[in-house]
C-alpha cells in the first residue's frame, strides 16, 4: 500500500487535532482497501484481458446518481459496472477493452473529524510530492453549495507513472456531514496519455448538490 502512503501520512498528522478521529483510522484504511483491492492494482482484470463486447456494457453515455450524498457522475458508453452500486457507498466501472477504470468509495467520519485541516494538510503534502516527481498536479477542488450539507471541500491529484504500472487521477473530499469521499479514475502507465481525456471527463462530471 506504498502508493497510498501520502494519504495515511496526512491522516496521522491531522489526527492529533482530534482524539476521536483515531477511531476512524480503520475506516479510512478500509476505504483505501476497497478502492484498490488491498495491494493489487486497480481493476478486476489485466489490460486488454477481455476484448469481447459484454452484454453489461453501457449502450450510451450514462449519468448515475447517488441520492444519499447528492452527487452524480457520468460514465462513457461501452464501460460496465463491475462491482457495487453507484447509489451506495462504493462502486467500480471498467472499460473491459483496455486498462481504464473508475472507482468511488465513501466513509462517514466522526462529527469532530477536522475535515478542513485534513484537506489543507493533504494538499500541502501532495504539492511537496510534486517536487520529487511523484505527483504531476495537485490542486484544491471544492464543489456544490457550501451552505448545504451536500457541498464538499477537497483536493485532486494526478499521479506520475507508478511502479505498480497504474497511473491515477484522485479526488478526495468531505461533505458537511463529514463523509470522506474518494473518487479515482485510472489506467495503465503506458495507456495514460491516451486515456487521460476520457478519465478527466469522468472526474469533471462528478457534481454535488444534484
Amino acid at each position: 500500500m506504498r502508493r497510498y502512503g501520502f494519504a495515511l501520512s496526512l491522516l496521522i498528522a491531522i489526527f492529533v487535532f482530534s482524539t476521536a478521529a483515531w477511531a476512524q483510522f480503520g475506516l479510512i484504511q478500509q476505504g483505501i482497501g476497497a478502492m484498490t483491492g488491498g495491494k493489487t492494482t486497480p481493476g478486476a482484470t489485466a489490460p486488454g484481458a477481455n476484448p469481447a463486447v459484454s452484454a453489461n456494457a453501457l449502450k450510451q453515455e450514462t449519468t448515475f446518481q447517488n441520492p444519499a450524498r447528492k452527487f452524480q457522475f457520468t460514465i462513457p458508453a461501452g464501460w460496465e459496472l463491475v462491482d457495487g452500486d453507484p447509489a451506495s457507498e462504493s462502486c467500480s466501472f471498467r472499460d473491459m477493452h483496455n486498462s481504464q477504470g473508475f472507482n468511488m468509495h465513501l466513509e462517514q467520519m466522526v462529527p469532530s473529524f477536522p475535515r478542513a485541516a485534513a484537506v489543507k494538510a493533504g494538499l500541502k503534502q501532495d504539492k511537496e510530492r510534486m517536487t520529487i516527481n511523484k505527483i504531476l498536479d495537485a490542486k484544491r477542488r471544492d464543489d456544490g453549495d457550501k451552505k448545504k450539507k451536500c457541498g464538499v471541500i477537497g483536493w485532486q491529484i494526478t499521479e506520475a507513472p507508478q511502479k505498480n504500472s497504474f497511473q491515477r487521477i484522485i479526488w478526495q473530499c468531505y461533505d458537511g456531514q463529514n463523509y470522506y469521499m474518494n473518487f479515482m479514475a485510472y489506467s495503465d502507465n503506458n495507456e495514460f496519455a491516451q486515456a487521460k481525456p476520457t478519465l478527466e471527463k469522468i472526474m469533471q462530471s462528478i457534481k454535488f448538490c444534484k
